[in-house]
């Protein structure tokens, strides 16, 4: 494929920046027309947009419109905003934010190999070798720059497996692989090598679905964040689900680091409903796809919590955890406490972003509809879910835990697979567990109630110890005492 011509790259840098002086002074906003069929009365919406256009002139612009909701993007100015609420057939205006690469460190290649020994890929892709064929993935990024020159990658491009590629930044750009370092373009790169990504010449796998086919979007600017990019991550979404296309990755999230405070998110909007890009990956859930988000970066920032739209509900919101003792890693984002559901939904190996983690799990999830294509995306995530190592005591840090392969087999095979939790009580404040002496350290969750965490304690224990003591942190009501898949209890503080 051909990059764009000099002339005509100008040309497009020329046009944008005088359309970015026309709409200097304009914001950008969600506008949802208040219709309550929106299949049968679709088409009603061009006669209102005419009409506001009449009214508002050069004072509204309008951008994506939405294929599955009454739903469109606009740039106006913030005088004309209780004006246009108040048209009857205006049901909601909301502001519309800017999305960003959740990391853009690179990544070496034994922290690919570390990610699939932690889930213990090697049963699916050796023992069943499964390896995504005849998967469609979708992953929509910041960009894909020199993926064809990338040795991991040298297969996808041989076998002809990047079979699409939509740039929204750059109109008429077809070409996938270009892109500009200073601007981060390969973090999309970094991802695709974390899904299918293969080295012959080293042995290592570094994704699990070394043979899906793989459909690409770049909506995302390294660097020049505009509002405009979460127009470009719905309408990616809607177009893969017209082209088929059930498993999507997406390692993009938003909250509030933007150079404008005013277009900053807050906290309280991270509840699974309130944002127009958690709304559409939940509506994209109940239309059958499975997307697979990053849960973010913000867990040792004030900020904490998930970024969006890793909030909706049925998407599979991946965090991130250290390899040696799989506990929460400083960096991945929890769940906020006000959720009625688990998020994180599971964790694994990162160390330089949840970006990063996510992708492992989108290839294990095209293992799994490779074997049994007949699944639904619930059930999907129900198997990874099940087959991980806090299944039974699952917490908004980790969720339920690191996926394990040979477990997520024996489920598919409709096998029970075996359990090692113990559930105890105590009154006092303390509580003796009895541990095997080849535990080298423990991870305890102390919890206010059943899910969400206080506070995350690792304990290294000593050669020949066969006993440890946990102790109640102050409101704990609940406590997880784990070993990686070694040990298991849950205690109750009475």
């Amino acid at each position: 494929m051909l990059k764009q011509p000099f002339f005509k790259t100008i040309f497009l840098i020329t046009t944008f920046h005088l359309l970015s002086i026309a709409v200097l002074a304009q914001q950008k906003y969600w506008l949802e027309f208040n219709i309550d069929d929106f299949n049968t009365n679709s088409s009603s919406i061009e006669r209102l947009k005419d009409s506001l256009q009449k009214q508002y002139t050069e004072d509204l612009v309008f951008h994506y419109q939405s294929r599955w909701s009454p739903i469109v993007s606009i740039s106006t100015k913030e005088k004309h905003l209780s004006s246009l609420a108040a048209h009857g057939f205006v049901k909601s205006i909301t502001s519309l934010e800017e999305l960003q690469p959740l990391s853009t460190e690179t990544l070496t290649p034994i922290e690919y190999s570390y990610a699939l020994e932690q889930i213990k890929a090697h049963f699916i892709t050796d023992s069943m070798k499964l390896s995504g064929k005849g998967v469609k993935i979708g992953v929509i990024d910041g960009g894909f720059m020199d993926a064809d020159a990338e040795p991991s990658l040298k297969h996808l491009i041989e076998n002809e497996q990047i079979k699409f590629f939509q740039d929204y930044l750059l109109k008429g750009n077809d070409d996938p692989f270009y892109g500009k370092r200073i601007s981060q373009d390969d973090h999309g790169t970094q991802v695709l090598r974390m899904i299918a990504g293969s080295d012959n010449g080293t042995s290592i796998n570094y994704g699990m679905a070394t043979k899906a086919e793989l459909y690409l979007a770049r909506t995302d600017h390294g660097i020049r964040e505009r509002r405009i990019e979460e127009d470009y991550w719905v309408a990616a979404i809607e177009l893969f689900h017209e082209m088929g296309i059930r498993l999507v990755n997406s390692s993009l999230g938003y909250t509030d680091g933007y150079d404008k405070k005013t277009e900053n998110h807050s906290k309280k909007e991270v509840n699974g409903k309130s944002s127009m890009i958690t709304k559409t990956a939940q509506k994209a859930a109940e239309k059958g796809m499975l997307i697979v988000s990053a849960a973010g970066n913000d867990g040792h920032n004030k900020w904490e919590i998930l970024s969006l739209p890793s909030d909706a509900k049925d998407v599979l919101t991946v965090g991130a955890v250290r390899y040696d003792d799989w506990s929460k890693i400083y960096y991945s984002s929890v769940g906020p406490d006000k959720l009625d559901y688990v998020k994180p939904d599971v964790a694994c190996f990162a160390a330089n972003g949840t970006s990063f983690s996510a992708p492992v799990i989108t290839g294990l999830a095209a293992c799994i509809w490779e074997y049994d294509s007949t699944l639904s995306n619930l059930e999907v995530i129900s198997l990874i879910r099940s087959g991980s190592h806090l299944t039974e005591t699952p917490n908004n840090y980790i969720g339920y835990g690191i996926p394990d392969s040979k477990k997520i087999i024996e489920l598919l095979k409709q096998e029970t697979p075996a359990s090692n939790l113990n559930s105890i009580s105590s009154e006092k404040d303390y509580i003796e567990v009895e541990i095997a002496d080849r535990i080298e350290v423990v991870v305890v969750f102390h919890k206010k109630d059943s899910i969400n965490v206080i506070e995350q304690q690792t304990i290294k224990t000593e050669e020949g110890q066969s006993n440890l003591r946990i102790e109640k942190v102050e409101k704990a009501k609940f406590s997880t005492v784990v070993a990686q898949d070694q040990l298991h209890f849950e205690i109750e503080w009475k």
